[in-house]
């Protein structure tokens, strides 16, 4: 049978008994429902702690835990009944309702009290840091600035490691704002801030305020909530970069946070509180989470022992053994140790180089009490990234006082002595080493080195090309007759590139190779930049620091041998040649009698002739390049490497006024035997005895034969000149016609002709209309005359007006008023005027083969900005850019025939001038622009045109 004291009624079973047979009432009957008495201990008007643990806005979390217990058939035979005390987290208090709990309720379970004491306690006990300053309040009631300031001041003589509990968010930003102030926030201190709220930096926001570094739905705590703020957010911000946080971690909680909040403020209206009071605009408790786990855990722990033995449900010791384990929470992971305590899985937050708020760390207890530390960053000194990657001494080197630095012996005045000294006696000794090294290294480099050229100081020559003239200018060059080769026209090649040394062309020379020069190389360098003989083209150096050695060498303006024999337009005599071969024998003569003893490359492409006419001997030398670098095809002769009996050489020919024995003495030279050749000294005898007054200037032989071109050529100039002027005058006239004059003048001159913005100008745009019709009936011979006619007619009518002709394309006509000169604003009033006379000048106008046709246009004017400009290297042009022109032309396609199409801005700059007679055609949908606004242009008062 049931016991009266025993109930039979929970969670809805008693409703059902009205529809169960009573055979099966008598069975449930017998089921034993036992009743667990709970007892709460939670304050209610503590104004500090209502909003973290007050009754109002947690109890609704026990339901909702009751709820879950069911829902997991944790403890389906039983029944809860509640017993709340308000102990407003006084120790005192809480004793004295624990115990009267446990006498007069006989409660089975005790869920409380809330108050922080043993939990600072066993955090200090358990920390590694071996100096812990405690200050503490237990009602801190006082939290203004000056209050903390007091705190600190008294602080910062004990500890620079400041571990942090604040009652709320306002009392933590006071403290921060503090420290900022008496200038705290540097890297000697470190301020650990512990809450179990999960929120880290963050605080609940009461106001619509998003920021990026939120963390689990908060707001960082340094932002200012109230209304006005302080403005001092930034303040806040700078001084937390010093903090860290230690916290739990909300990450793996279960279920939507925000909608278990809402539900504890619902629930606590209903079973088992059914609070009257309670307000529903409240927002559930910061630790409204954990007394959800509290309670839950206890069932998990009595499941577990009931289990075993259905009557220990009131022995503790039984229900604490079944502590140990895990489970998903409300508040993330709940792990309980052996000892039936939690083992609570904290995160390390902090603030990063860019301000955001961070997660570094997981701290993680097993149920054995194991703790395990993980980094959740990749560099584990990230924690400290704005502290420069130091952590923070709990005690200052020179403690906290400054006066504890430790002494150093070597800080003694005597010690302090001897060491100077004997650090400026090995210092100069070093120096004067270093001194000695050094002068002799720049010896050697001003000796060994003078040839070296550095290829950054060597200055590439740019042909002008005549593409990039003709963009920019139209000027001709004038023809020369002189047989100078420039730079200019000099083109490079894979063997010799041109530069400027200092200002003066030079010739590199292009040694593919690269090889590793020796002392000995270094002195023949020096020794061949020595070499200096009129006839002997001068070294300047090598260029070593490029990819390829680079032989640089003075440059001859009229190039090598082979270049002048290649100008037909130069007249050798024999004196020409003698001198030529004089000169080669005085430079050859030389190199055999210097430290070189050969040239070992002689050809006519070696033999450069400068602007003085003067042979000089070049690419001698280089012994060691040469032998490596490999040789151009071209200068691998098959015939001559064969060689033979009758090796090849070039058939020479009786020359006019030229001496037979030269003939003779070059095939001498020829010959394969070296012992056969006449040495150089000997060929200079025969030629002083072969050529009488050998010795005279080969300069002032070619002014000679100079003045005698001059005079035959003076008259053949002056008929081309003749010539020239009347060409010019065509060409000019013909460049008036394809551009503005002013354009064209500029580029006759070869002035640069940049784009041009012009801010007000009226562009005109016609065509024909019906102009496919009358195409058709017409043969192509006949469209051309046509339109030759029209537009004849047309341009006539232009030259009495202040306007450009751009181009017509087929039957389109382009024109434009206000450039390139600018006429302020009368280019609306020219454009309109040119208008009117074309659509006039129609009136007469006959189509020859077609006299029963007339010819009707349409016109489509618009006033606007454009940019202007030549473009085009063949036939260049004077273009028109901008939405302007493509305003025009959609006027002029939206128009009728011979009527005069205008936009809204055409119609309004016309305004300024009277006797125009505007007609309104209304909103016009264009093409590209929408609805518009547009104007017919009718006429003038002293000659209207109705088209």
């Amino acid at each position: 049978m049931i016991a009266k004291d025993e109930e039979l009624l929970l969670f809805g079973t008693l409703p059902k008994l009205s529809k169960i047979w009573p055979s099966k009432i008598v069975i449930m009957m017998f089921i034993e429902i036992r009743t667990l008495k709970v007892g709460i201990l939670i304050p209610q008007d503590n104004a500090v702690l209502a909003t973290q643990t007050g009754f109002m806005r947690s109890a609704g979390a026990i339901p909702i835990a009751i709820d879950t217990i069911r829902r997991n058939h944790l403890l389906d035979d039983y029944n809860f009944t509640f017993v709340v005390k308000h102990d407003e987290c006084d120790e005192a208090l809480s004793a004295g309702y624990a115990v009267e709990l446990i006498r007069n309720h006989s409660v089975d379970v005790i869920v409380g009290p809330t108050c922080s004491t043993p939990a600072i306690t066993n955090v200090i006990e358990n920390s590694s840091i071996s100096d812990v300053n405690m200050v503490y309040s237990h009602r801190l009631e006082d939290s203004s600035s000056v209050n903390i300031r007091k705190i600190m001041a008294a602080s910062i003589q004990r500890a620079r490691i400041f571990a942090l509990c604040f009652d709320n968010d306002n009392d933590r930003r006071n403290f921060f704002l503090a420290i900022y102030d008496m200038k705290l926030d540097t890297d000697e201190y470190l301020y650990i801030m512990l809450d179990t709220r999960g929120y880290g930096f963050g605080q609940r926001a009461t106001k619509n305020i998003t920021d990026k570094n939120n963390y689990q739905g908060t707001i960082p705590f340094y932002i200012d909530q109230n209304d006005p703020t302080d403005g001092r957010d930034d303040d806040a911000m700078r001084a937390a970069r010093r903090a860290i946080a230690i916290d739990f971690d909300m990450a793996s909680s279960v279920g939507d946070l925000s909608k278990f909040n809402d539900m504890v403020i619902d629930r606590v209206f209903d079973w088992p509180f059914y609070c009257t009071d309670c307000n529903s605009s409240f927002v559930a408790s910061t630790y409204a989470r954990y007394l959800f786990d509290a309670m839950y855990a206890y069932a998990v722990c009595l499941n577990k022992t009931i289990t075993d033995d259905p009557n220990d449900y009131r022995n503790g010791t039984a229900v604490a053994d079944n502590a140990p384990g895990s489970f998903q929470g409300a508040s993330g992971e709940v792990i309980f140790n052996r000892n039936g305590l939690r083992e609570a899985v904290f995160v390390v937050l902090g603030m990063n180089l860019s301000d955001h708020v961070v997660r570094f760390a997981t701290i993680k207890n097993d149920k054995d009490g194991n703790m395990t530390y993980y980094s959740d960053v990749i560099n584990g000194n990230a924690i400290w990234s704005n502290r420069g990657g130091n952590a923070p001494l709990d005690r200052p080197v020179c403690g906290f006082d400054g006066k504890s630095c430790p002494i150093d012996v070597l800080k003694s005045p005597l010690a302090i002595s001897g060491m100077v000294i004997g650090v400026l006696l090995i210092f100069f000794a070093f120096l004067s080493i270093i001194y000695i090294i050094w002068a002799k290294r720049k010896e050697e480099e001003r000796l060994n080195q003078q040839w070296k050229i550095p290829f950054g100081v060597l200055v590439k020559q740019i042909p002008k090309k005549p593409a990039s003239q003709s963009s920019r200018s139209l000027t001709s060059r004038s023809m020369s007759v002189s047989t100078k080769i420039t730079t200019d026209t000099l083109p490079d090649s894979e063997f010799f590139d041109l530069y400027y040394l200092d200002r003066d062309p030079v010739v590199a020379a292009i040694h593919n190779i690269k090889i590793m020069l020796t002392k000995n190389d270094h002195r023949e360098m020096r020794k061949l930049r020595n070499l200096d003989h009129s006839n002997v083209n001068k070294f300047l150096g090598l260029c070593v620091d490029t990819s390829v050695y680079m032989s640089i060498w003075k440059y001859c303006s009229r190039g090598s041998l082979q270049d002048v024999f290649m100008k037909e337009s130069i007249t050798m005599d024999s004196f020409f040649m003698y001198s030529l071969m004089r000169d080669i024998l005085q430079g050859l003569n030389y190199i055999h009698k210097s430290f070189l003893e050969f040239h070992g490359n002689l050809t006519s492409d070696n033999c450069l002739v400068d602007d003085r006419w003067q042979v000089k001997l070049s690419d001698y030398g280089l012994e060691r390049l040469r032998m490596a670098e490999r040789l151009p095809p071209k200068k691998i002769v098959y015939m001559v490497k064969r060689g033979g009996v009758t090796p090849c050489r070039p058939t020479i020919t009786n020359i006019a006024d030229f001496h037979p024995t030269f003939i003779h003495l070059i095939r001498d030279c020829w010959s394969e035997d070296e012992k056969e050749r006449p040495v150089v000294d000997q060929i200079i005898k025969m030629m002083k005895s072969i050529i009488p007054g050998s010795n005279r200037n080969l300069m002032d032989h070619m002014f000679r034969m100079l003045e005698t071109y001059a005079d035959s050529l003076e008259q053949e100039v002056e008929a081309r000149t003749k010539e020239l002027e009347s060409e010019k005058k065509k060409s000019d006239l013909l460049l008036h016609r394809m551009m503005p004059k002013q354009i064209a003048e500029k580029l006759k001159i070869g002035t640069s002709v940049e784009p041009e913005s012009f801010q007000s100008v009226t562009v005109f745009f016609s065509d024909v209309v019906s102009f496919t019709t009358l195409a058709g009936k017409s043969t192509p011979l006949q469209v051309v005359d046509l339109l030759n006619r029209l537009y004849t007619n047309f341009d006539h009518i232009i030259d009495s007006h202040d306007v450009y002709k751009v181009e017509t394309i087929g039957d389109g006509y382009l024109c434009v008023s206000g450039l390139p000169h600018r006429n302020g604003d009368r280019h609306v009033k020219e454009i309109a005027d040119m208008s009117l006379a074309f659509i006039a000048s129609l009136q007469t106008f006959r189509i020859p083969h077609i006299p029963s046709e007339t010819v009707q246009i349409r016109v489509g004017m618009h006033t606007g900005s454009v940019v202007a400009g030549v473009v085009g290297l063949t036939m260049p042009r004077y273009c028109l850019f901008g939405d302007t022109v493509n305003t025009a032309s959609r006027m002029e396609s939206n128009s009728k025939p011979n009527q005069i199409h205008m936009s809204g801005d055409a119609h309004v700059a016309i305004q300024k001038f009277s006797g125009y007679i505007t007609e309104p055609r209304g909103d016009v949908l264009i093409k590209g622009k929408g609805v518009m606004e547009t104007f017919w242009l009718l006429g003038r008062q002293d000659c209207p045109n109705k088209g």
